[in-house]
């Protein structure tokens, strides 16, 4: 009788028992466990390398592979594996039609008794639409079938004829029904970017297996008046592979009904969700799956000119949904972050794993038990980098920096015209973003200064008011100094970073990491000056000054960070066919020992073995007399131990 396994790692597979008499046995695993293709066009084919290793001491016969999707193929269905050796075999994704394509591969193992290893597919083509929707029209319902039941996302590239700065025009609402016009899935899709082409990422939660269909509707009753037109141009639906590491971020992830305290549709021209993100925290074998928001604007809670003081932007930007599961995914303690900033139990209801909570104050805190006209199910598919302010998702999606002016221009928060020394905020480009970290903050405020070329006056964070807020607490931190329009980066000459408090205070000032501009089209000029040299603010020492051109200058366009911590990165490309780079990084100088293993745990070649500086590092291994297979490769320094994986593919 058939027994299927499910490997989990190449290094914990499971053991099959091949003899009778118990003494003669075969491990047999494949490595991954799922291969995801990602977004392929139809007639193109993408190749993704898969190993079946026999760690047993016996030779194992492969005597099929089979496919439960016919666009997936194999280059070798039939061979022998010898004892303590692997086998390297190509999978190919070859779409015919739109859509998306989810299977298994299915690898039959026999030596003597049988065995079926199963391995996850998954892929995509992005499904052309090309049509025009009128308000109050259906677009036709796009038919798709799931062999295995799953978390999806859906993409849908669409322009709208609104503009999110125009009262009335705003934007339109798009609605999601799937399989049903009454479904718990179906959700709300608000249009802010209007006109230009933008791609809105979604959640369709859990699909069970079979046919579903999807239906978008121009949901007139719930768009701005102005809203007549809607273009829709592409469509992906993406499935999560169900071995993958990060399925549990997709599967609780929040729905989030819309704010409804002065309008049932304030959604469609105010404080609308925008972009969605997670983070994981380890803690022993459970994980902590955090959940957090950029909503266009913060309506109440902080001044527009306290918010571009103390945190970098009038958009709002919090967690507000976090959960602690087990290694199986059993949930331990969830929480959310209600009014007045309080953390508290969730007790609402679920559509499948998600829980759904409603954001209930001007400053968008979230409540468990209330619903409004529109629904939203984002994408959670965005992580943050641990060395940054929460604000760096706004930079990697410059985007939302335009919605967060457009709406302080339907608004009529932006003073015109421009004037630095005015405390009222002005167009967002009109500014220069600063993120730095302290680690020490002993102190009621930290703030900053600006002197530009030819200019003999000082432009500060505050407006020298000490009625504006300021940055008041230690880690990664943004704040905006308000300048003259058309100002380049050129044109700054000295920053200045100040600390204040009542009485007596200490900062440790760790970095300024970024300094940028917005142009005209939003997108982030980033200077290559930086500071990496810690200092300490005191009562005695209030202020730091230093000119643009005593900072540490960086080579190209992006920012390099010196390296805090040990780290060994994963080696690029990989799989490889004879050469690949290794990279790794020390906060200071040491004695570096990288070595290289096979399989079996031998030692193959030691790449370096000498004292090296603090910094980057990078080194090249050129493999061309080595076998193809899987390889380790081990940097030691110190009581720091790391190992990575990598194949070699001739």
């Amino acid at each position: 009788m058939k027994s299927i396994i499910r490997s989990k790692t190449l290094l914990l597979c499971l053991t099959v028992l091949l003899a009778a008499n118990h003494t003669v046995f075969a491990q047999v695993a494949v490595y991954p466990d799922f291969l995801n293709f990602d977004d392929v066009t139809v007639g193109q084919t993408v190749s993704r390398p898969l190993v079946i290793k026999n760690q047993g001491d016996t030779t194992i016969a492969v005597n099929d592979i089979n496919f439960s999707h016919t666009y997936f193929n194999v280059s070798d269905t039939s061979f022998f594996i010898d004892s303590l050796d692997s086998k390297i075999v190509i999978v190919t994704f070859s779409p015919q039609d739109q859509g998306i394509a989810d299977g298994t591969m299915s690898i039959l193992v026999a030596a003597p008794s049988d065995t079926t290893l199963e391995v996850e597919l998954t892929g995509w083509t992005p499904i052309d639409l090309n049509v025009a929707l009128v308000r109050n029209e259906y677009l036709m319902p796009i038919s798709f079938n799931l062999q295995q039941s799953r978390e999806l996302l859906l993409h849908l590239r669409v322009s709208s004829e609104t503009n999110w700065s125009i009262p009335g025009s705003e934007s339109a609402t798009l609605t999601i029904y799937i399989d049903s016009t009454g479904s718990l899935q179906n959700q709300d899709i608000v249009l802010f970017k209007g006109d230009q082409l933008f791609v809105y990422k979604l959640s369709l939660g859990r699909m069970d297996s079979g046919s579903h269909y999807i239906e978008i509707y121009f949901n007139g009753d719930k768009s701005s008046p102005g809203a007549q037109l809607v273009y829709l141009d592409e469509f992906s639906l993406i499935p999560i592979a169900l071995n993958s590491p990060d399925y549990d971020v997709y599967r609780f992830s929040p729905v989030l009904y819309g704010r409804d305290l002065f309008s049932d549709d304030e959604s469609v021209r105010t404080d609308v969700p925008l972009l969605m993100w997670h983070e994981v925290d380890t803690v022993g074998s459970d994980k902590w799956i955090e959940y957090s928001m950029i909503w266009s604007n913060e309506d109440g809670g902080t001044n527009s000119t306290s918010l571009m003081s103390r945190w970098g932007r009038t958009t709002d930007i919090e967690w507000f949904y976090k959960v602690k599961v087990d290694p199986g995914g059993y949930v331990l303690e969830e929480y959310f972050q209600g009014p007045g900033h309080y953390t508290t139990f969730f007790q609402g209801i679920r559509i499948d794993d998600h829980p759904v909570l409603k954001t209930v104050t001007v400053n968008n805190m979230v409540s468990h038990n209330e619903v409004s006209n529109y629904k939203f199910f984002l994408s959670p598919e965005r992580s943050k980098h641990e060395r940054h302010s929460r604000e760096i998702l706004m930079d990697e999606d410059p985007w939302t920096y335009e919605i967060m002016a457009l709406e302080m221009i339907v608004e009529g928060k932006y003073e015109s015209p421009a004037n630095p020394f005015s405390p009222a905020v002005s167009d967002a480009r009109n500014y220069l973003y600063l993120e730095f970290n302290t680690s020490e903050f002993n102190a009621s405020r930290i703030t900053f200064g600006v002197k530009l070329s030819n200019d003999e006056n000082w432009y500060f964070s505050d407006h020298n008011d000490i009625s504006v807020q300021a940055v008041n607490r230690e880690g990664w931190r943004r704040s905006t100094i308000e300048l003259w329009p058309e100002t380049t980066l050129a044109d700054l000459d000295s920053l200045k970073i100040m600390g204040s408090a009542s009485g007596s205070f200490s900062i440790t000032f760790e970095e300024l990491s970024k300094v940028f501009l917005l142009d005209d089209d939003f997108a982030l000029l980033v200077s290559t000056l930086t500071l990496d040299e810690p200092f300490v603010l005191s009562e005695s020492n209030s202020s730091n000054q230093f000119a643009f051109d005593e900072l540490t200058s960086v080579g190209g366009e992006e920012v390099v960070y010196a390296p805090k911590i040990f780290l060994l990165s994963q080696n690029f490309p990989n799989p490889f066919n004879a050469i690949t780079n290794i990279p790794y990084q020390l906060p200071a100088s040491s004695a570096v020992l990288l070595t290289i293993y096979n399989l079996r745990g031998y030692e193959v070649l030691r790449l370096v073995e000498r004292e090296q500086s603090a910094g980057y590092h990078q080194i090249r291994w050129n493999a061309t007399n080595v076998a193809s297979g899987i390889y380790f490769y081990r940097i030691q320094v110190g009581d720091f131990v790391q190992t990575r994986k990598m194949i070699l593919l001739k």
